[in-house]
This record gives C-alpha cells, sequence and structure tokens, in this order.
C-alpha cells in the first residue's frame, strides 16, 4: 500500500470512529480536542487501526505521545515501513 494511500485509510478511520460523529478526518485534527476522543475511544481506535494495518499489539508505551490524526498516519507507516520480526 502506498503512503498516501495509508494515510487516507488511516484518516478515514479515525474519522468515522469519532466520537463527535462520523466526520471526515484531517491531518491537523487533535484527537481530543477537535474529534472527541476520550481513553476508552483511543483504545477503541487503536485496536481497530491494528486489525486494519496488521499491527502487533501498539501497547500505550508505543503510542504515548499521538495526539494528532497525523501522529497516527506517521506511527502506522513507520510500523508499516519496519522489518518484521517473524522472519
Amino acid at each position: 500500500m502506498d503512503n498516501g494511500t495509508l494515510r487516507a485509510q488511516v484518516r478515514r478511520i479515525v474519522g468515522e470512529m469519532s466520537p463527535l460523529g462520523a466526520r471526515e478526518a484531517h491531518s491537523g485534527d487533535r484527537l481530543v480536542e477537535e474529534l472527541g476522543y476520550d481513553s476508552l475511544a483511543v483504545i477503541e481506535l487503536s485496536l481497530r487501526i491494528e486489525q486494519e494495518f496488521t499491527l502487533i499489539d501498539l501497547g500505550t508505551s508505543a503510542t504515548a505521545d499521538i495526539t494528532t490524526v497525523k501522529d497516527i498516519e506517521d506511527f502506522v507507516e513507520q510500523q508499516q515501513a519496519a522489518p518484521s520480526d517473524a522472519a
């Protein structure tokens, strides 16, 4: 999947799952302040992102600094580019 498609898919998921109701999410949107995410909604979002992009359990330490949609896009992109430990 190319990076543009990956980022668009992340934005679509974040927008669909917004606690304020489905909306178009933009890279600069802040999860809490602009999209209404609380701690439970962030956990649900992380589980959906893990499933959608076949990521290993993200855990809270790996995602502690994520505050914007762009942070999620960057994180997923980095995880997709990282070599697999399963080899």
